[in-house]
């Protein structure tokens, strides 16, 4: 009947402010927290991805099917015009690097090897080394070959690199490496065959099954994020030059640094771990493993700033070595 006094309702008004403020404290707190997880969640996870396909791709450098592409028994062919040393198109190397000439002062790596997917038959021997290969065109690999693809050619014994000239679709299974034709579109113009002949003679009786394969060079550099802010893991982009979405691999690389594991005794084992730069002209056919170094970073702010982590990992060339 009397009511409460102006001091009562001041004090609960009080204890109910008190109360209000933990709830908020804690609430802020656990928003805090849960943004540097996030952020810390994301960067691992851009990390495994990088590390997992990168890892990948370094463990194949060199890859040419049942060939040993390391010590072949007679040397690989490449009849390609444009095979200058260091660049996309010369296969005699599986792996080459460049040292602080990418953005933030980072490495660039280039990895050459067939595709993963597997060889398409040779299902009848060529006459002539300069013949037409002639390939099983029910694979299902057939179906993705395009007109001025690269592609090596091989069996246990030899192989050979060349670039197809006519249009695989309708032809039969027949593919030409005509010398003198120069690619007019796709990522190889201007590229051609010098001779037209692949040195060797595949699909003849009592060799080992030769299959054929395309053949690439990929390239991971960092640039600039084409999706986001900061910078990105980019696949062929030419120095930055053609960056864009299309080979924007993975956000919040910040940096990216290689040493080259050298076996130069030929006793399986490194001896040591090189920069690009360091490693001669003659000892890139000697490299066994890859260590690689990334910065990541949350791509966004957290509370308390842009976190970023640094991963390392050594990768064995699977082609290279014992």
């Amino acid at each position: 009947m009397a009511g409460l006094s102006l001091v009562e309702l001041m004090i609960a008004m009080l204890i109910s402010l008190l109360l209000l403020g933990g709830v908020i404290k804690i609430f802020g707190g656990s928003k805090i927290t849960f943004l540097v997880q996030e952020g810390n969640s994301r960067l691992q996870e851009n990390a495994r991805f990088a590390l997992s396909k990168l890892s990948e791709d370094i463990s194949a450098a060199g890859y040419l099917g049942c060939l040993d592409s390391g010590a072949p028994a007679r040397p690989i062919a490449n009849d390609l015009a444009n095979q200058a040393a260091g660049s996309a198109y010369d296969f005699s190397t599986p792996v080459s690097g460049a040292e602080g000439t990418g953005v933030n002062g980072s490495d660039t790596i280039s990895i050459r090897r067939a595709g993963a997917d597997g060889g398409i038959p040779v299902v009848a021997p060529m006459a002539f080394k300069t013949s037409d290969l002639m390939l099983d065109d029910s694979n299902p690999l057939y179906g993705r070959l395009q007109p001025f693809d690269l592609m090596v050619v091989g069996d246990c014994g030899a192989a050979a690199v060349f670039m197809i000239t006519n249009d695989p679709a309708g032809s039969g299974g027949a593919i030409k490496h005509e010398a003198g034709v120069v690619a007019t579109s796709g990522p190889n113009t201007g590229q051609s065959n010098a001779s037209g002949s692949l040195q060797n003679i595949f699909g003849a009786e009592g060799a080992s099954v030769a299959t054929a394969t395309r053949i690439g060079t990929t390239t991971y550099e960092i640039c600039a994020s084409m999706s986001g802010n900061g910078t990105s893991l980019f696949t062929n982009s030419n120095n930055c030059a053609a960056a864009g979405e299309a080979n924007e691999l993975v956000e919040g690389v910040r940096d990216m640094q290689f040493l080259y594991g050298i076996d130069a005794d030929g006793t399986p084992g490194v001896e040591r771990y090189l920069r690009a730069d360091q490693v001669g002209a003659a000892q890139w056919n000697q490299v066994v493993a890859v260590r690689m170094t990334l910065v990541m970073d949350t791509v966004k702010d957290v509370p308390g700033g842009m976190a970023t982590q640094s991963f390392t990992t050594t990768v064995r060339l699977r082609n290279r070595g014992g």
